[in-house]
C-alpha cells in the first residue's frame, strides 16, 4: 500500500493526464532511486504527450517542441560497430542534420521510422535538467521527408525531383497547414518528396512557433494518411562523445507481442551507462502506440525491463 501511495503521488506532481493512470503493475516495485526516477519519467512523458500547445509560454518565438510532445529517434544497436547510437552517423556529420520524429496527442502516428521497435527520447529544452546540452531544431516535415533523396549537403534542402516545391516552406509559398495538405494531395508523383520543410530554426524568431504548429496541424488534417506514417524533425548535428551532456530522457521500445525491441533497449541503456562519467542511469520506457489518429499513445515504466539501476 505504501508503494501505491508513492506511485499516485509521483503521477500527481508530474501533472499526469487524466486520460491515463499509472498503476502498480505498470511501474513495478519502486525500490530504488532509479526506479522512482523511471516512474517519474513515464508520468512526465504522458504529460508532454498530452500537451497540445501551439507554442510555449504563449510566445511565438518559442516553438511547442520546447515544452511539449515527445521527440524520439529510432536506433539500430551499435551501428556497424563504428559509433554509439546516440552519436551522429557519418551521413549526419556530412549533412549537418539528424532525423527524429515528434509524437503528440494531436500528431499521432502508429508506426516508427523504418518500422523499428526501439530508440531514445529527448527532453524538451524547457523541461530538461540543468547542465545538459540544448538541441537546435531546424525544420519539421509533416510526413517522412525521404531524406536520402534530398540534398546530401544542405540541411532541410529540396529533393531533386521537386526542386521548387520541396524547398523550405516559406520559400515554396507554403505557410499554413491547409497549403501543405494541398501540396501533398496533388495527384501523382511522390508526395513525400514534394512536401516542404517548415523552418523552425532559431533565426526565424516569431515565425518559428507558428511554422512548427502548422506542420502538426497538417498531419492531423491528413487523417488516416497522417497517422499511418511518422513525421520527421531535423535537428542540427550534435558533436560525438557528448553522452554526459546529451538531453536523453529515456530509452524506449515498442510494447506488444514478444517485446522484440526490449533487448536492444537494454543493450543501449547499459552501453550509455558505461559510456558516461559519472554514470547516468536513463530509464527504459515501454511505448504503446495509439491504434488510431484519435487514440492515445501510452508510456509505461516496468522495473523488470531495466538492465541497470535496480
Amino acid at each position: 500500500m505504501k508503494n501505491l501511495f508513492l506511485i499516485v503521488f509521483v503521477a500527481l506532481i508530474m501533472g499526469c493526464s487524466p486520460t491515463r493512470t499509472i498503476l502498480p503493475n505498470d511501474v513495478g516495485v519502486l525500490d530504488s532511486p532509479a526506479a522512482r526516477n523511471g516512474a517519474a519519467v513515464a508520468a512526465q512523458l504522458i504529460t508532454l504527450y498530452g500537451r497540445k500547445f501551439p507554442n510555449c509560454n504563449k510566445v511565438d518565438s518559442q516553438p511547442a517542441f520546447l515544452c511539449s510532445g515527445v521527440t524520439l529517434r529510432v536506433t539500430v544497436k551499435d551501428p556497424a560497430g563504428h559509433y554509439k547510437v546516440w552519436d551522429p552517423s557519418p551521413v549526419s556529420v556530412k549533412s549537418g542534420g539528424i532525423s527524429a520524429s515528434y509524437l503528440r496527442a494531436d500528431a499521432n502516428f502508429g508506426r516508427l521510422a523504418w518500422g523499428y521497435g526501439n530508440g531514445y527520447i529527448f527532453y524538451p529544452f524547457l523541461e530538461q535538467p540543468a547542465g545538459l546540452d540544448q538541441l537546435h531544431y531546424l525544420c519539421s516535415y509533416t510526413m517522412d521527408a525521404w531524406g536520402w533523396h534530398r540534398s546530401p549537403t544542405e540541411v532541410c534542402g529540396p529533393s531533386a525531383t521537386y526542386p521548387v516545391q520541396s524547398k523550405r516552406c516559406q520559400d515554396a509559398g507554403v505557410t499554413t497547414a491547409a497549403q501543405a495538405v494541398a501540396v501533398w494531395n496533388i495527384p501523382g508523383g511522390s508526395p513525400n518528396l514534394r512536401q516542404c520543410g517548415f523552418d523552425v530554426s532559431d533565426d526565424r524568431n516569431m515565425l518559428a512557433g507558428p511554422a512548427f504548429y502548422q506542420s502538426l496541424l497538417a498531419k492531423s488534417m491528413l487523417g488516416t494518411t497522417g497517422f499511418n506514417e511518422h513525421n520527421e524533425i531535423i535537428i542540427r548535428t550534435w558533436p560525438a562523445g557528448r553522452a554526459n551532456w546529451l538531453p536523453i530522457m529515456a530509452f524506449f521500445f515498442i510494447a506488444g507481442g514478444s517485446n522484440q525491441g526490449l533487448a536492444d533497449a537494454q543493450y543501449n541503456q547499459k552501453d550509455f551507462y558505461n559510456s558516461t562519467n559519472p554514470k547516468r542511469i536513463v530509464p527504459i520506457i515501454r511505448l504503446t502506440p495509439s491504434a488510431s489518429a484519435t487514440g492515445i499513445t501510452t508510456f509505461t515504466y516496468v522495473a523488470a525491463d531495466q538492465a541497470v539501476g535496480l
